[in-house]
């Protein structure tokens, strides 16, 4: 495998496409226009709806970007090795023009030629069929055709191989995985499983339907290709490891926490999550703040997502016993060395980021401080009455 940075592997993606006719369409802000029911872009695809479903889009049938997304519905597991809030999405689209045989042939490709993955290393699964569509035969047949081991193609059912919303285009969906070398954990061991053996690479969709309001399925107008790789994912992996935050896009802010916390990464649990989600949540803040859209913390929608990713990152700071000037310091990071020459207009935002995150920061800390003299007069009114306090009259606002 080749190792990249994070700015060559976004340039190869893009570059890679570009030699095979596509255009690349860009980025779109990171806060949804409110189209799709969602509050921020959460998928590559997102923003291009209206042309999967066959509406001509201005610059032709082949596109490719790498998009920035926002999830926070899964926040909680935000501290692990592989879990962010804003992640980077590299896709390519197809709308109506190749189909499965050109994309399977240009994933291969991208994998074994790009990449430098090891054929025999690879392996990919496809629709296994049910009762609302057909077993995936001619996505298996062009898998082996490209350059998949047979034995390396997996059937598996709609819960792994079938991508589509509540209604709109849909469809089977391939993916592909690197097979380490190790055991099987068992008789049922193959992509999917846990264990560690098979790492998912990037998934290749065939919308090939529509699903209507009422569940049923019609043949769609055109026949699409949504391909989407997770840009964090790939480059930890290409470059060794499992932890995105050992990647150069979290990399020197780790150090940096090191150093002005005095906690060694992966020294003690718990500390370690804390440094992840600071890590974490501050550069999302940085992105929603510095998007197109310059969002602002509110009580409200998406303004209260990124409140709350700014009072989370606060609440871990302490922890690591770091001051707000640190804080900033970090976030500066993101702005002037990390994201300088792929996200340029943050450094355009650059004071108001750093003005709105410190405003944000001192608005906390001026309720926690609030809040902790409220607790203290509870608890001396429960100890003048005799009584023990009861810290669940007092509810400081931490999320």
């Amino acid at each position: 495998m080749r190792q990249f940075t994070s700015d060559e592997l976004r340039k190869a993606w893009k570059q890679f496409y570009i030699d095979r006719g596509h255009v690349d369409v860009g980025a779109v802000s990171l806060v949804s226009d409110g189209s799709t029911g969602v509050m921020f872009n959460v998928a590559g695809m997102q923003p291009l709806m209206p042309y999967l479903l066959g509406q001509k889009h201005p610059l032709g049938t082949r596109l490719c970007n790498v998009q920035g997304c926002v999830r926070t519905n899964d926040i909680d597991s935000v501290g692990d090795k592989s879990h962010v809030t804003f992640f980077e999405m590299m896709g390519s689209w197809s709308l109506g023009d190749y189909f499965k045989k050109e994309r399977c042939q240009w994933s291969f490709e991208l994998l074994t030629q790009v990449f430098g993955f090891d054929a025999d290393h690879l392996a990919a699964t496809v629709f296994a069929g049910d009762e609302n569509a057909p077993r995936d035969e001619e996505g298996a047949h062009y898998r082996i055709a490209s350059g998949f081991k047979k034995e390396n193609v997996y059937y598996l059912p709609a819960d792994d191989n079938w991508w589509g919303l509540e209604y709109g285009p849909c469809g089977p969906d391939s993916e592909m995985f690197y097979i380490a070398d190790r055991p099987d954990c068992g008789p049922n061991c193959g992509p999917g499983c846990d264990c560690g053996k098979y790492t998912e690479l990037g998934n290749d969709v065939f919308m090939q339907y529509e699903k209507h309001h009422d569940g049923h399925l019609t043949p769609l107008k055109q026949k699409n290709v949504d391909t989407g790789w997770g840009l964090e994912r790939i480059l930890a992996f290409l470059n060794g490891t499992r932890d995105v935050y050992q990647t150069d896009l979290f990399a020197p802010v780790i150090a940096y926490i090191e150093e002005a916390s005095g906690v060694k990464y992966n020294a003690d649990e718990k500390l370690t999550r804390s440094m992840r989600i600071l890590a974490d949540h501050l550069r999302t803040s940085v992105m929603l703040i510095g998007d197109e859209a310059k969002l602002l913390p509110s009580n409200t929608g998406a303004g209260y997502i990124l409140r709350r990713l700014i009072r989370r990152s606060v609440r871990h700071g302490r922890t690591l016993n770091m001051t707000t000037e640190q804080l900033l310091h970090i976030a500066a990071m993101y702005i002037d060395e990390i994201y300088a020459e792929s996200y340029p207009l943050m450094k355009k935002n650059r004071e108001f980021i750093l003005s709105e995150l410190q405003k944000e920061i001192a608005r906390f800390e001026s309720t926690l401080e609030n809040g902790m003299k409220e607790l203290q007069k509870i608890l001396e009114q429960k100890r003048s009455e005799g009584k023990k306090g009861d810290r669940r009259q007092v509810r400081i606002l931490l999320i």
